[in-house]
């Protein structure tokens, strides 16, 4: 997808125990640990000016609850609180000309609610890119996430690791923003490509308008898209709402009312300040996933939303909240939360569901 973020913004942001005796916490404190995982066994492709690799290099962050309490604060290599884990592990897959810092807001946050999240910087799409950033190989991420899960567990399993046995490897989401939340998408309903230990999946903004419609419907992975109505880099009509309500249940759409596409960042940043371009048939994310569809529901691109649109902040609250909900019930920590959220009043989120 043709989405072109300001490099200088980016570079520059760049249950056990007995509960009786430790009950389960609402939150924590954080640690985080930065990571350089070297996958030998898979290339690098040619890109631009920079030559083929042979191997994928992935720079990760990896936030995880440390103490119980005490949200907002962290600390750089803290142990990780085992009293309370094993805890579920969640992927987050940036945007294309992004990397693994551009929504802390929303990492953070949940390794606050008790997750461990890991988010890498991907060849070839973040914006450190040797030749610049494509989506010519997105697919390949597919097989970056089951290497991280694979990485981050073996971590786990390392005794003199900060997240020494914190992790559940085998209760896996993904979430993904974007050309990240397309990235999700496969990793929901790509019949050759899935891994079991995914659960369930969040697209943030997902580029989703050139796959098929039988795409959808090839595995049933609970999934939540969350959207932005005034979305100018990828109108949710035709993606992230075509996606639901071509996916099978249990699955929830969220539409923002107001929301913008860059907003699901840090970066307090505007649309239309981007040059806008949105997702067509012929983008390199498009060629890339050829053989998942044709690329028909592209086109034409759907009129920009009339809402007002809403603050970073805003934005960024009603993301953790509906995040934290889909993942606290998909994980068995709570039952109904989706439902409750669904049934209240908020002017700014409308929502869709199939349990």
């Amino acid at each position: 997808m043709r989405i072109v973020f300001v490099a200088a913004l980016l570079t520059a942001c760049s249950s056990g125990g007995d509960p009786a005796v430790t009950p389960t916490p609402t939150s924590w404190s954080t640690g985080v640990v930065t990571e350089t995982f070297v996958d030998a066994t898979r290339p690098t492709p040619a890109n631009g000016t920079a030559a083929a690799l042979p191997s994928r290099t992935l720079p990760t962050e990896i936030w995880y609850p440390s103490g119980p309490g005490d949200t907002g604060s962290r600390a750089r290599g803290a142990p990780a609180d085992r009293a309370h884990g094993p805890y579920p592990l969640v992927l987050f897959v940036h945007g294309s000309s992004g990397n693994r810092l551009q929504s802390t807001f929303l990492t953070r946050a949940l390794a606050e609610a008790g997750y461990v999240v890991a988010a890498a910087d991907h060849p070839l799409t973040a914006i450190s890119t040797g030749g610049g950033p494509s989506d010519l190989h997105v697919d390949d991420q597919l097989d970056d996430l089951r290497f991280l899960a694979d990485r981050v567990a073996a971590r786990a399993a390392d005794a003199t690791s900060p997240i020494a046995g914190a992790v559940r490897s085998d209760q896996v989401a993904v979430i993904g923003h974007s050309t990240g939340g397309t990235v999700a998408l496969l990793a929901a309903f790509a019949p050759d490509r899935h891994d079991d230990r995914v659960r369930g999946v969040v697209a943030l903004a997902p580029c989703a308008c050139f796959f098929g419609d039988a795409f959808f419907t090839t595995r049933r992975t609970p999934l939540l898209v969350v959207a932005g109505t005034g979305d100018l880099f990828v109108p949710p009509s035709n993606n992230g709402l075509r996606a639901y309500t071509l996916a099978g249940a249990p699955k929830a759409f969220v539409s923002l009312v107001g929301g913008t596409h860059v907003y699901f960042t840090d970066f307090g940043v505007p649309d239309s300040t981007l040059d806008p371009m949105p997702t067509t048939a012929h983008d390199a994310i498009a060629v890339a996933l050829a053989r998942y569809g044709g690329g028909t529901a592209c086109d034409p691109t759907p009129a920009p939303g009339t809402d007002a649109m809403i603050s970073l902040a805003q934005q960024h609250d009603r993301t953790v909240t509906v995040t934290r909900a889909f993942l606290d019930d998909l994980f068995g920590r709570t039952h109904g939360a989706v439902a409750a959220l669904a049934a209240t009043t908020d002017p700014l989120v409308r929502w869709q569901r199939q349990p």
